[in-house]
């Protein structure tokens, strides 16, 4: 790790900064809350007089504050990835949500602890930072319990911030108290929607994302009670830090994920040490979310051969002063694996940041917070020096996207006979899309079809959705999202061949995402192209190796082949990888009824119950159980409470009759 930053006397002040803390005679628990889409200037600590905030407040008031915290990307996962690894995302090759995953090679900040005692748990409250994409790593707890959703569903789905706290405070509650424990709390409530619940939907109607923030001070008020009830809190590092902010229209922005500015690089980050060290310290100095993990760490004194491109900020934090600010580095793919338009990649270092797109740009962050005057031109000589020191620091990054493959004959014909003519040539190397600020006004209009397309698939109104999409398509034939939604629509009309034309453009546009190579599965299957499906699921696995929907997919194919062992294994492994999601236990149970397996078959049957999944199909399938087993009494009743609940349901009338 290098420490050119730091003035010589470091190593001594570290003993003496720290104070009280290291010199406790047992190390500290570690709390880590992350704040998913929380603006720094929307904290009342920050300056926000309009804040319901009091609970961040406080804590910043008893520990340290850093005002200008950055993060390196306004994407979850990638921005996730810089914290928990101390690395920036872009050497894992990690640059959009869902998609590469976190390699197994990365070391997570709970595998760092494990050597050292700690138990470790994960409470997540959105899918895309599932095991599925590496976040798992190094817990023994990994809470992320989603229902049921389809696989081009994943970035929405979600979880309320209750429960997630409800699951971190159970966890907690079971620790013993010599027991040292690190704990990882997402809170995902202020990403769009914003839809706080009572009454902060009610109180901040005119403001539904500051009530968005304000039910998450609420929630971290609830972990903070825990502390204190269970006599830790004075034993307890608590961070709370965001992963990236929101862009509330600035620079023609909503939400996040396009553009660099401060609105989404600029986070909170507050710190509260045992006994209130350094209370009402406030850091000035830049800092960065890969400074997280080495801080703590250095706190903790867990020492580890990991290498961070971050450096330990309680030298800050103990007074000393800097030589130089390292440089904070940013990037967002997400413009151009979404609508083939330009990357873009920035360096912060002090008043300055520096943003690489086709049209450079160069903002003085002291005269000009809100970066409106473009000084690229005016200092030309500096703009080209970042820019040098830019190039310099994503030298190590691994690839944005696999190398481009010439699509097989029959998917350039399939696309050729959709009037995509244009993505059957890949763009030659080097060549970057159009500049994102030029396509602001492009942006708005094809959000709100996708809006719209997407309201049209949750209605079922799926020609409906077709037209839309086409109409998304109109504005950008390049762009992935539309390709994707519209193979679902096919599908859904059994046009399978136009499926796998939409398919096929979407992971040509996109090449990491496994999602439209398992739609390409679905829609092979279903044409009874039953190898080629299956074939289809082992190159999505590659590029997604935990996504629980592949081996649900995978099963069902098996199911096709009259492969019911097989399908078994599939639907067994589905449900160990999300345990929440009712569609592949469903799948299981049926298929360890038909191979005779019945305890495992009544197994999951009642958890199927115990989750309100089709409770008559499966009380239906307890009284096959039961019959299997010779109990006629209970299979009777069982059958009988599936025609109470479904007074429908044939099979089990059938069933009763043919035992009366």
């Amino acid at each position: 790790m290098r420490r050119r930053w730091w003035q010589a006397a470091t190593v001594l002040s570290l003993l003496v900064g720290a104070g009280t803390l290291l010199s406790q005679r047992s190390q500290p628990n570690l709390l880590l809350i992350t704040l998913d889409t929380v603006r720094a200037d929307r904290i009342g600590a920050y300056g926000y007089k309009a804040a319901a905030t009091p609970v961040l407040d406080r804590l910043a008031r008893e520990g340290v504050r850093f005002v200008d915290a950055t993060t390196q990307s306004p994407l979850t996962g990638p921005a996730h990835a810089a914290l928990l690894t101390g690395v920036y995302p872009g050497r894992f090759g990690l640059r959009d949500n869902a998609t590469t995953p976190l390699p197994d090679t990365a070391s997570t900040l709970a595998e760092l602890l494990h050597p050292s005692g700690y138990r470790t748990g994960g409470f997540i409250g959105a899918f895309i930072l599932d095991r599925a994409y590496g976040f798992g790593q190094g817990f023994d707890e990994f809470d992320a319990a989603f229902e049921r959703f389809e696989a081009n569903a994943k970035l929405q789905a979600q979880r309320r911030g209750d429960r997630v706290v409800a699951a971190a405070t159970r966890w907690l509650a079971a620790r013993q108290p010599d027991e040292r424990f690190f704990a990882w709390v997402h809170l995902y409530d202020a990403h769009t929607p914003y839809a706080a619940p009572p009454p902060f939907g009610a109180r901040f109607r005119t403001r539904p994302y500051d009530g968005e923030i304000a039910y998450v001070d609420l929630l971290v008020g609830r972990l903070i009670d825990t502390l204190t009830a269970r006599g830790w809190l004075e034993r307890t590092i608590i961070v709370i830090v965001a992963d990236h902010g929101e862009s509330l229209g600035e620079h023609g922005e909503d939400e996040h994920g396009f553009f660099l500015y401060d609105s989404v690089l600029r986070v909170p980050w507050i710190m509260r040490l045992p006994g209130r060290e350094r209370a009402g310290t406030v850091i000035s100095d830049q800092v960065r979310a890969i400074d997280v993990v080495p801080t703590v760490l250095e706190l903790l004194q867990v020492k580890t051969a990991s290498r961070f491109d971050g450096e330990s900020v309680l030298p800050l934090i103990s007074g000393q002063r800097r030589v130089e600010t390292p440089p904070s580095f940013a990037e967002t793919y997400y413009p151009r694996l979404h609508f083939a338009w330009s990357e873009l990649k920035a360096v912060r270092v002090g008043d300055w940041k520096y943003i690489e797109a086709p049209r450079p740009e160069l903002y003085d962050l002291r005269r000009d917070p809100e970066e409106r005057k473009n000084a690229a031109d005016a200092h030309a000589s500096l703009a080209a020096g970042l820019a040098a020191e830019l190039r310099k620091g994503d030298g190590g990054f691994a690839a944005a996207e696999p190398a481009a493959t010439q699509p097989d004959r029959e998917t350039v014909e399939r696309l050729r006979s959709l009037g995509y003519v244009g993505l059957v040539t890949t763009p030659p190397a080097g060549v970057r899309g159009p500049d994102p600020k030029d396509q602001i006004a492009t942006l708005t209009a094809f959000g709100r079809l996708i809006v719209q397309a997407l309201d049209h698939l949750r209605a079922r109104q799926t020609d409906a959705a077709i037209a839309t999409l086409k109409q998304a398509l109109m504005i950008n034939a390049r762009a992935y999202d539309p390709h994707l939604l519209l193979g679902d629509a096919y599908l859904t009309r059994r046009a399978y061949d136009a499926a796998l034309g939409e398919y096929a453009a979407a992971a040509l546009i996109n090449p990491n995402d496994a999602t439209p190579v398992i739609g390409s599965a679905s829609a092979l299957a279903a044409q009874m192209r039953l190898n080629e499906a299956l074939a289809k699921l082992q190159d999505a696995a590659i590029l997604e190796p935990l996504s629980a929907e592949i081996p649900l997919a995978r099963g069902k194919v098996y199911e096709m082949m009259d492969r019911d062992g097989e399908a078994l294994e599939q639907f067994q492994r589905a449900v160990r990888l999300n345990p929440a999601d009712p569609r592949p236990r469903a799948r299981l149970a049926d298929a360890a009824l038909r191979l005779q397996k019945l305890d495992v078959a009544e197994s999951e049957f009642r958890a199927l119950l115990a989750m309100s999944y089709q409770p008559a199909r499966s009380h239906y399938g307890l009284g096959r159980v039961a019959e299997a087993k010779g109990d006629r009494e209970r299979a009777i009743a069982e059958y009988r409470r599936a025609l109470a609940l479904d007074p429908k349901l044939s099979v089990a009338r059938q069933a009763l009759a043919a035992l009366k």
